[in-house]
């Protein structure tokens, strides 16, 4: 999973954007996640911070179901 800030100015979106596009033609599972407004630490605001933890949740909920199915 790749998280990016749309307002980080430390890692540009475009280089988040273009890992991800390695990682597809390379056929690893992984998604992009771009937080509206938020910066590299994407925690300034509760709410950004709800959605990080939210969407990390949920990765790893994907994974531990697929590792019960094995």
């Amino acid at each position: 999973m790749l998280m990016t800030g749309e307002a980080d100015y430390r890692t540009p979106i475009s280089e988040s954007e273009q890992y991800y596009q390695a990682l597809k033609l390379r056929k690893v599972d992984s998604v992009l996640v771009r937080l509206p407004e938020a910066s590299h630490a994407m925690d300034a605001r509760p709410t950004q911070l709800v959605a990080k933890v939210a969407h990390i949740l949920k990765w790893f909920e994907k994974y531990q179901a697929d590792k019960k199915d094995n």
